[in-house]
């Protein structure tokens, strides 16, 4: 912009900002803001000003130095580094923020519920249908549309927004949970199943976005604590409520139970929850996304999640299906990194992000911490249940000093780390703790006293309720705004596929476990020994000396399943000592600026 092209200026300087605005003689106006501050460096964009007089003769000059041309290419490369095309600063108010809240904790709610509540109730569905055989596949299905959609939900919400991508996750669960109500097959409950389940990811990863972006990051951590403890006792109320439906009313009410809670979450979100929708047409959005990369991710998701899923129950571990299955997955991994790297223009899984020290720290951490939760919290209603001789639902009671310790140090973390920003202690003391935890619940035996059950229990949900969330913070603290929701779908998707792994790993370590310790110590193996191994709850049939050696069976077994836990919980352990501190920016605070 040359001076004679200037027919008028303006300039006003307030404290330590300068505004300059230019009208040009074509009519065509351009507004310029040029905000310094004291500890900034000089640039074409902003000016370091001084209040004396020789100061301001420079900041003036610079000014009529300006370069509209330079000005309009940054911005251009600004918008192209933020994919989502939106104000970053959208915290909401207090009392909007609180609205959304309970909105998104119902979401996380529905979404923790309803992979537990079913799970008692399958027995009564499989008898309904008469179709036995199939019960697997109303876990398997759900299993493999969520795992498999998890990672999608960060880039999606990226191209077309968090708001509508929440709707979408919403709409197709409460879809998927219909289906599952009015099923009148067993086919047509699975594919409810599988449907519920590409929503029910959408649900845990996006509240976990959108508290990301409504929240700042200093905030976020009482949030986020508060999530975690939703989480977790809907994980324990789910067992008790589907006893409930299934005794008492109907074990349809185990799906019908989402749609009110889903109604609220919806209403919530259309009028309350405010953030801008990215720019652009629909085609130039579709024309954004990484088919070939989502394509050959959930392939290769599938391909590994069957034979974990199948492995030593359907198919033996050696047999030519199983190793089939791992190879095609392994292979359709590689090509999914291929596609990531030389082919995606946005990919799904950004290789930047793999790059930085503190994601894949915390990548590498959930995955194993994934391993070892999910092996404690499968085998240890079986534990109570067989060993103890506890009901399902006397059982998920035995829990709850696993799940209020889990839930008491998620909501008091939380609340620490918002206070005085630091997140690094409660990742290495929790993994550290949740490690003693399971070495001690690999102890219990059958004369273990009720002490010894609720302090193990106790210690274990202790450190896991302070490394969950914290993990979290640590990943996005050091990643840059566009790169948030891509970092927060990973997290998760990266510890619920160690759950996958650690039910596999466990699950084939305890049947054969199981299977030598009955050989051994049971003789002889006549038929009902076999029927009560099959079937738990035929155990205390059997004569009391058989039963007796039944169940140090399992107790021997059981404590192999917990071991097993201790050394990846450990493997988290040192990871997290690789993460770094990043500084959680308080509100009012400059955000990191976007990625190159």
């Amino acid at each position: 912009m040359n001076n004679d092209n200037i027919s008028e200026k303006q300039t006003r300087i307030s404290g330590s900002t300068l505004f300059a605005e230019a009208n040009t003689e074509n009519d065509t106006t351009t507004d310029l803001k040029l905000t310094t501050t004291r500890q900034s460096t000089v640039s074409q964009n902003e000016l370091e000003i001084d209040e004396s007089p020789a100061a301001l003769g420079q900041a003036l000059f610079k000014l009529n130095s300006y370069n509209q041309d330079e000005d309009v290419e940054l911005a251009d490369s600004a918008t192209k580094s933020n994919p989502a095309g939106q104000d970053q600063e959208e915290f909401l108010p207090l009392r909007e923020l609180l609205t959304v809240f309970i909105g998104l904790c119902l979401a996380l709610f529905m979404s923790s519920l309803d992979q537990t509540i079913v799970s008692v109730a399958l027995p009564t569905i499989a008898s309904s249908f008469n179709a036995l055989n199939d019960i697997a596949w109303v876990g398997t299905a759900y299993l493999l549309t969520s795992t498999s959609f998890q990672p999608l939900y960060g880039k999606f919400s990226d191209i077309f927004g968090r708001k509508p991508m929440m709707l979408f996750a919403v709409f197709v669960f409460l879809l998927g949970s219909l289906l599952c109500g009015v099923a009148n097959s067993m086919i047509m409950l699975i594919v409810g199943r599988a449907i519920a389940g590409v929503g029910g990811s959408g649900l845990l990863s996006l509240t976990m976005i959108i508290i990301s972006d409504i929240v700042p990051i200093r905030e976020r951590g009482k949030y986020q604590g508060l999530l975690g403890a939703v989480f977790s006792l809907s994980s324990v109320l789910g067992p008790l409520l589907g006893g409930v439906f299934t005794d008492h009313v109907n074990w349809r009410w185990c799906f019908y139970i989402n749609l009110p809670l889903g109604a609220v979450t919806v209403v919530t979100i259309i009028f309350v929850l405010r953030q801008k929708s990215p720019t652009g047409s629909m085609t130039a959005k579709l024309g954004r996304i990484d088919f070939w990369g989502t394509l050959t991710l959930i392939s290769s998701i599938v391909l590994v999640l069957l034979p974990l899923n199948w492995g030593g129950n359907t198919y033996p571990w050696n047999s030519g299906i199983i190793i089939g299955l791992f190879v095609a997955g392994i292979v359709m991994a590689i090509v999914f990194v291929l596609v990531e790297l030389y082919v995606a223009k946005e990919p799904i899984m950004p290789a930047a992000v793999f790059k930085l020290r503190n994601p894949l720290a915390v990548f590498v951490l959930n995955f194993f911490l994934g391993v070892g939760f999910y092996a404690l919290i499968y085998y240890l209603p079986i534990y109570f249940q067989v060993v103890k001789g506890d009901s399902a639902t006397t059982a998920g009671l035995e829990m709850l000093p696993f799940i209020l310790g889990l839930v008491f140090c998620s909501i008091i973390s939380g609340g620490i780390v918002s206070a005085f920003g630091k997140y690094r202690i409660f990742i290495w003391v929790g993994t550290a703790v949740v490690t003693l935890g399971a070495g001690l619940i690999s102890t219990l035996t059958k004369d273990s006293n009720r002490g010894e059950q609720i302090g193990y229990l106790l210690i274990a949900g202790l450190g896991l309720g302070g490394c969950m969330q914290s993990t979290l913070l640590a990943a996005q603290a050091a990643v840059q705004r566009d790169q948030l929701a891509t970092v927060t779908s990973l997290s998760t998707f990266w510890r619920t596929l160690g759950g996958v792994f650690g039910i596999a790993i466990a699950g084939t370590i305890f049947n054969n476990a199981l299977l030598s310790n009955i050989q051994e110590l049971v003789q002889p193996l006549t038929p009902e020994v076999i029927s009560a191994v099959q079937d738990e709850a035929l155990i205390r049939a059997l004569p009391p000396a058989v039963a007796t050696l039944v169940i140090e069976s399992y107790v021997k077994s059981l404590d192999l399943a917990f071991t097993v836990a201790v050394p990846f919980l450990g493997v988290a352990f040192l990871a997290g000592l690789f993460i770094e501190f990043k500084p959680l920016i308080k509100k009012g605070q400059a955000p990191p600026p976007i990625a190159e």
